[in-house]
C-alpha cells in the first residue's frame, strides 16, 4: 500500500479522481476546504498542509485523508508514517470512502479478518464508490453470492465504472448479444480487458479489420492522443495485433490495414476514457 501511495507524491496529477467533499459544517470552512484542496490538486503541498491541519485535528475527514497522503510520503511536511496512517484511519473512520479504500488495502496486505476489511469496503460503496463495489462484487462471488454479486457490479456500472460491464459480460450474460453489448460499451470507455475479449471475438467470426482494430485498443495504443501520428500507430499495430491477419495474402493484408485504420479513427473520434480510482489523487 505504501508504494502505492508513494507513487503519488512525485506525479500528482496524471490520475484524476473525482472526490467526494465532506460538508465541514458552514460555508466559510467549505471555503476553506476548497482551497486546501485547490492547493494540493497544484501540488503547492505546504500550503493545503497548512490549511488542513486545523480542519483535521476538527474532525474533517476530507482534511484528514489528504494530510495523511501528504504525511505519509513527506509531501510538503516532514514524513511521518505512523502519524500519517493514524490520520488515514481517523479519515476511514470519519467515512471518507477514499480513506476507506486505503485502510482497507492495507489490512489485506497484512492479513486482516475478511469481516473488517469487508466493512471498510462496504463503508465506501455506500458512498457510491466502484472500487469498493467490485471488490464487495468478487468477495460474494467467493462466498457464491451471485445475487450480491450481480447488485454490486450493476451498481457500480450505473455509476461509470466499465470494469463492472466486462464481469457483468463474463459471469451473467445470458446471450452472445447481450455479453457483447457489455463488453463493446466497456471498452468504448477505456476498458481493455474488454476490448481484449472483443479481438478474440472478432477473430473467432472472421472479422480480421476489428480483431486487430480491438487488439490494438486492448494493448493501450495512443489513438486519442492527437500528437501521435497514424505511422507511429501503425507500427505499434504490426508489433502487437499483427498475428491476427498474419496469414493474409499481402495485398489483402494491406486492405485489412486501411480497414483497421478506419475502425480506429471511429473508434477514437470523441473517445473519452474512463478514469481509474488511484490512492491520494483529486480532481
Amino acid at each position: 500500500m505504501k508504494s502505492l501511495i508513494a507513487r503519488f507524491s512525485k506525479s500528482p496529477a496524471p490520475y484524476m479522481l473525482a472526490l467526494s467533499l465532506s460538508c465541514v459544517g458552514h460555508a466559510q470552512a467549505s471555503s476553506v476546504l476548497d482551497d486546501g484542496v485547490a492547493a494540493y490538486r497544484h501540488g503547492d503541498f505546504e500550503k493545503s498542509a497548512s490549511i488542513f491541519t486545523p480542519l483535521a485535528d476538527q474532525g474533517n475527514a476530507t482534511a484528514q485523508y489528504l494530510l495523511s497522503c501528504q504525511m505519509i510520503n513527506g509531501a510538503g511536511v516532514a514524513a511521518n508514517e505512523d502519524g500519517g496512517w493514524k490520520m488515514m484511519k481517523a479519515s476511514a473512520g470519519n467515512k471518507n470512502p477514499d480513506a476507506s479504500i486505503v485502510m482497507a488495502r492495507k489490512l489485506e496486505a497484512s492479513d486482516a479478518p475478511d469481516d473488517v476489511i469487508r466493512t471498510l469496503y462496504q463503508q465506501a460503496a455506500d458512498q457510491d464508490q466502484t472500487q469498493a463495489m467490485l471488490w464487495l462484487a468478487l468477495d460474494a462471488l467467493d462466498q457464491g453470492k451471485a445475487d450480491a454479486a450481480k447488485q454490486y457490479l450493476t451498481h457500480a456500472w450505473d455509476a461509470g465504472d466499465p470494469r463492472a460491464a466486462t464481469l457483468l459480460a463474463n459471469r451473467f450474460t445470458k446471450s452472445d448479444t447481450a455479453r457483447y453489448q457489455y463488453l463493446r460499451q466497456a471498452a468504448e470507455h477505456g476498458e481493455m480487458r474488454a476490448a481484449a475479449y472483443l479481438a478474440e471475438e472478432a477473430k473467432t467470426l472472421g472479422d480480421t479489420a476489428e480483431a486487430v482494430g480491438w487488439c490494438a485498443i486492448a494493448t493501450g495504443l495512443p489513438g486519442h492522443n492527437e500528437d501521435v501520428d497514424w505511422k507511429t500507430i501503425g507500427d505499434a499495430v504490426e508489433k502487437n495485433c499483427g498475428q491476427y491477419d498474419k496469414d493474409l495474402e499481402p495485398k489483402d493484408r494491406a486492405a485489412n490495414r486501411e480497414r483497421v485504420d478506419q475502425f480506429l479513427a471511429r473508434f477514437f473520434d470523441g473517445y473519452q476514457p474512463w478514469t481509474p480510482w488511484r490512492a491520494c489523487a483529486v480532481e
